[in-house]
């Protein structure tokens, strides 16, 4: 039986990665595989897409390198419970690890935390055959396994950080330290093409991740009950009701007998989790070989017939959790008391979820050509995830975008769904999107419905695509008119004590179809920035002018409410600003991330000082021309402190920091601007 469930979230993510890294080998570009993804280093899913190059499927392909990760770490499970405690706890702790219900459950799905166990088994492995880093040469080995683990996730230190602190505890000696450094060295340089340039921004990420998404989605605080107990009482699905007795009684055979090693690479980074807000089973996956280790080495202490029967019973339980977590068979029930499962479920299903019918009415109504589609719903079988995964697999030219805050800019169609609509963290935004469409019946008139689809759980999936049909009755002259009225109107949202602003519109009889040639916009002075948000960062610009062609309103919304409703923007141009030293400084202490940041300007360039603690960064930053977007940065005489940095290495790092390429993604249609030049007086955009 075919299981046909599309990916969830970052299932469908990392076989996206997959296919965009087969296509990049493909076509030699190794620039584009170490820089497509800011969190998520590229081994796994480029494993997955050398693969797809030779397998027909790239769910194949990624569905391979599981399976082979999955014996893989076997395999080594097994040799660490050989090195603690003889073959028969090597055998049973191989076996615990493999059947356990949630390593069964991952393998079946294409994620990185498999790996992240097969490497942090493999990293643990390494460390223990360098005799406490007296071994220079294991020792150098164990430094490029570090790295191997580096680059399959991030998280892979915490995993190792206390067996290492351990080992160099025990040893304490000079030739450990030198050995340990080297080992760091290898790991560092081997692993610097990847976390070089993202050596600022990953920590900030895994703090958000840590802490911002924790809250976000009303995970409990850390030190409360039931964020303790998440981790203990989860464990038992995840490793087995049985394994989990065995890892007890593991737990005291190690205090006992002394074996700190593999006590410490199960307890330490399992503490360690349970004190981060963030919780998830995942998070403790790479615990699993040496919690069967620990498991392993109890059934390692029983007699020689007990072990035998022992083996026995692990064998049946271990295939009992394969088939409860493979086939469904036999169910899973709920534990009482824990009030978590006994085992996880993952039964093949044949539901079709609909995404490749609705791409395809899409790429019928458009004609093939390029679009952008909003997926409102943030539902784990219906989410813009595996919409963006499909169309990149049937190589549709589409663009996807979550839901919108303000008005649909830029979207071509949009794809709703009734029922369940995804997390309750992100159900208020896709809710008020989805609400739209009942309550503006002028938006709900450019957007009809051109097609619904019936979807298993038996909500209903809608596809509206954007025209703007005839039944305006105003006349052009009116309309521009009331446009003119509605921007000055609506500038508040974003601009604040503006100094004689002009809005001249150029239409002609295509404004009733919700068409303008173009608009231009200037004021003597503004403050512009998010002024709904009340701790926005403001900016002062003088002598302002934009100018927008090709735009695209929604006419019925100007002519019921008098309410300027933009659709599209063929181009919009920035041809003129000036903004002060002063000014500038002045935005930037209000960005959160710079406030501690200092700007002077200079004849063309700006020189930028981040204050810190000890040393202070500061380098010259010029504005240049972007081949590719409105502008770029190109850093010079950067430093710390009085320690010169090498410009190459600066701007490498600086190029995943430049905010014009996001700028670019994010900006739903062209933007241009004017030159951009420096004085001691001001950076002016234009003559």
């Amino acid at each position: 039986m075919t299981d046909r469930l599309p990916p969830e979230w970052d299932y469908a993510n990392h076989l996206e990665r997959a296919v965009h890294c087969a296509q990049d080998l493909g076509k030699g570009d190794w620039r584009a595989i170490v820089e497509r993804s800011s969190f998520y280093p590229p081994v796994v899913p480029c494993a997955a897409g050398l693969l797809y190059t030779l397998f027909p499927s790239d769910r194949a392909a990624a569905q391979t390198v599981m399976l082979l990760f999955l014996g893989v770490g076997m395999a080594l499970t097994y040799l660490l419970g050989r090195d603690e405690s003889g073959s028969t706890a090597g055998v049973a702790a191989a076996w615990i690890f493999g059947s356990a219900p949630f390593v069964v459950y991952v393998a079946l799905r294409f994620q990185l935390d498999l790996p992240l166990a097969v490497t942090v088994a493999l990293g643990l492995l390494a460390l223990s055959r360098t005799e406490r880093f007296t071994r220079t040469g294991a020792s150098l080995l164990a430094g490029a396994v570090f790295a191997v683990g580096m680059l399959v996730k991030p998280p892979f230190a915490a995993y190792l950080l206390g067996p290492i602190v351990l080992v160099l505890a025990l040893e304490r000696s000079r030739r450990a330290v030198r050995n340990a450094v080297l080992a760091l060295l290898v790991t560092a340089t081997l692993s610097l093409p990847w976390y070089g340039p993202r050596l600022f921004g990953l920590p900030m990420q895994i703090a958000n991740r840590a802490v911002k998404n924790a809250a976000l989605e009303d995970k409990p605080p850390t030190f409360t009950s039931a964020a303790l107990a998440y981790y203990p009482t989860w464990i038992v699905p995840e490793l087995g009701a049985v394994a989990v007795l065995l890892l007890v009684a593991g737990l005291l055979v190690a205090a006992v007998r002394r074996r700190a090693f593999v006590l410490v690479a199960f307890v330490v980074p399992f503490a360690l989790f349970m004190l981060v807000r963030n919780k998830d089973v995942r998070y403790t996956l790479p615990l699993l070989p040496a919690a069967a280790v620990l498991g392993g080495m109890a059934l390692g202490e029983l007699p020689a017939r007990a072990r035998t029967v022992g083996l026995g019973v692990l064998a049946l339980v271990g295939a009992v959790q394969v088939s409860a977590v493979a086939w469904g068979v036999p169910p899973a029930v709920m534990l009482p008391v824990l009030d978590v499962p006994l085992t996880f479920e993952s039964a093949p299903r044949r539901q079709d979820w609909r995404q490749r019918d609705v791409l395809r009415a899409i790429a019928a109504d458009s004609g093939g050509r390029q679009v952008t589609v909003s997926v409102v719903p943030n539902f784990g079988l219906f989410s813009v995830s595996n919409f963006r995964y499909y169309a990149l697999r049937d190589g549709l030219p589409f663009d996807f975008v979550r839901a919108w805050n303000d008005d649909p800019i830029g979207i071509d169609y949009v794809v709703l769904k009734t029922g369940a609509i995804g997390p309750a963290w992100t159900a208020a935004k896709v809710e008020r999107t989805t609400a739209q469409f009942t309550r503006d019946p002028a938006l709900a008139r450019v957007y009809p419905v051109i097609g619904e689809f019936q979807l298993p759980d038996g909500s209903t999936a809608t596809l509206r695509g954007r025209r703007v049909p005839e039944g305006v009755t105003a006349t052009p002259e009116w309309l521009a008119r009331a446009l003119e009225t509605a921007m000055a109107r609506q500038l508040g949202a974003v601009a604040r004590d503006v100094d004689k602003l002009a809005i001249r519109i150029e239409h002609d009889a295509e404004i009733v179809r919700g068409r303008v040639k173009r608009v231009e916009l200037s004021a003597e002075a503004a403050t512009v920035g998010e002024l709904r948000r009340p701790d926005a960062a403001t900016l002062r610009v003088r002598r302002l002018r934009f100018v927008a062609d090709d735009v695209l309103i929604n006419p019925f919304s100007l002519e019921t409410d008098q309410k300027a409703v933009l659709l599209d923007v063929g181009r919009l141009r920035l041809e003129h600003a000036d903004v002060s030293g002063d000014d500038l400084q002045t935005f930037l202490s209000g960005l959160k991330a710079f406030r501690r940041s200092r700007v002077r300007l200079t004849n063309d360039a700006l020189y930028f000082t981040a204050r810190q603690p000890g040393a202070d960064v500061s380098a010259l930053v010029r504005v240049v021309p972007g081949a590719d977007r409105p502008f770029a940065l190109e850093v010079q005489r950067a430093a710390v402190g009085w320690i010169p940095l090498p410009s190459a290495l600066v701007n490498w790092v600086v190029r995943h920091y430049d905010p014009t390429p996001r700028m670019k993604r994010r900006l739903p249609f062209p933007v241009e601007i004017a030159r951009v030049t420096v004085s001691e007086q001001a950076v002016r955009i234009g003559e």
